[in-house]
């Protein structure tokens, strides 16, 4: 515990890790897949790297290939990944009347990204009843939308079911289709937006804008306007593109609206969730084109997804700026941000490119299949979406391996899988002479 408490991450890696090794031996059960239907040790290992990771991924159908004890286990795995294994944890302590210990309120502070204790205590039990209440009324929501197609049991478990996976941004769906089944109806299609769109945003910025609403702050966070005011740019551009890419083709039998409706949706599940309302495997280039970046870029930090995450994508976007106009900070509302985040975002987009460089080599090494196809497949996993183009199933042992890692690192962020990796030996800094070097 001491060593976890000198270096978080590594504390975070383990509690995931934890969680799949058990995700993947309950999935391995006989009780959990049909009768005769073994599933292989990948298979298991993919699928609950996949749920715990929430992206949504899938080498077996999810509808057809587990038992009602199998996709609970998927439940289960995609809520404890969505809120993440230490809030869980430590959830469970004050639950039941447990003082928790420094060591654990060092890991909470560093899981939920705060300066300081009580602030991660405050975050932590808003996020508790924000979670459990949002996916309950989405779930209520969406239980009339699956009752026009299923009896009032099974109309239940799948409106409960889908809630918390779309909350989470998991895109794990029992329906194989996804959710091509809402295609035409406005009120599911909002609802499981609006769910993702609450879950990816992050917790700090939902208790942000609480607070300021009711008055207990004076102003938003500058991480508040940055999250929101990229989120809402990028759901803005994503619609525009999806519309143009795809109203002549996935979405050419639809009316005006529903292509309008259905570019919105994609756009918002592109970023962090991945059910889709049309073929995606029937995507246009410019169209998976549109998917990958913004998968790429993902939800925003403390929310339930991954992608460099948009305050990363603001911070790089505004460090360019800056340098452009010759400005030596970067200042939002009457705030500046220290260099040290620059330089962090940086590292953070480096790290990215290189996951998926390699894990895309590997894979291109490994398959057959179109270069395109493989590159978004990649992307999906690291910015844990779950999209595809339909070659999951067809990936050989090898290249589901790569995956995993790419979903685990993913899900865990670039920084973390770094921090963890790194030696917590005290550094002699020693400062050089100054030497100009040629850059672009």
């Amino acid at each position: 515990m001491i060593l976890f408490a000198k270096r978080p991450a590594l504390a975070l890696i383990m509690s995931f890790a934890g969680a799949i090794a058990v995700g993947t031996f309950l999935l391995m059960l006989p009780v959990s897949t049909p009768s005769g239907e073994s599933i292989s040790l990948t298979d298991a290992f993919f699928t609950a790297t996949s749920a715990t990771c929430v992206t949504g991924l899938i080498v077996r159908s999810t509808v057809s290939g587990f038992t009602l004890f199998g996709k609970t286990v998927i439940l289960l795995l995609i809520q404890l990944g969505g809120l993440g294994l230490m809030t869980f944890s430590v959830s469970l302590f004050l639950a039941f009347g447990k003082k928790i210990s420094k060591t654990q309120e060092v890991l909470l502070r560093d899981a939920l990204n705060e300066d300081s204790i009580r602030s991660a205590r405050e975050i932590l039990n808003f996020l508790l009843l924000f979670t459990f209440a949002a996916e309950i009324i989405g779930a209520g929501f969406l239980f009339f939308s699956f009752r026009q197609f299923y009896a009032a049991g099974a109309a239940v478990k799948m409106a409960v079911f889908h809630s918390v996976s779309a909350f989470c941004n998991a895109g794990f769906s029992l329906i194989d289709s996804s959710v091509e089944l809402f295609a035409g109806s406005p009120g599911a299609l909002m609802v499981f937006s609006t769910l993702i769109i609450l879950g990816g945003i992050g917790f700090v910025v939902l208790l942000d804008v609480l607070n300021r609403l009711s008055g207990k702050k004076r102003r938003f966070k500058a991480h508040t306007h940055l999250a929101v005011g990229v989120t809402a740019a990028l759901l803005f551009c994503g619609t525009l593109l999806f519309f143009i890419g795809e109203r002549s083709n996935t979405m050419k039998d639809m009316s005006a609206g529903g292509k309008w409706l259905n570019s919105f949706f994609l756009s918002v599940t592109s970023r962090t969730a991945g059910f889709n309302s049309v073929d995606t495997a029937s995507f246009k280039p410019f169209s998976k084109f549109t998917a990958i970046s913004l998968m790429f870029v993902g939800a925003s930090p403390g929310g339930t997804g991954g992608g460099i995450k948009t305050v990363t994508f603001a911070i790089i976007l505004l460090t360019a700026i800056c340098h452009i106009r010759r400005r030596g900070e970067i200042i939002i509302r009457g705030r500046t941000i220290p260099p040290f985040f620059e330089r962090r975002a940086a590292a953070i987009l480096v790290y990215a490119g290189i996951i998926i460089c390699c894990a895309a080599g590997v894979i291109l090494y490994t398959e057959n299949l179109p270069f395109e196809d493989i590159i978004f497949e990649v992307v999906s996993a690291f910015g844990t979406v779950g999209l595809s183009t339909g070659i999951t199933g067809q990936l050989s042992d090898i290249s589901k391996h790569v995956i995993i890692a790419v979903m685990f690192m993913g899900r865990l962020g670039p920084l973390t899988i770094a921090l963890a990796a790194m030696s917590d030996k005290p550094r002699v800094e020693v400062s050089y002479a100054n030497e100009r070097v040629l850059l672009g």
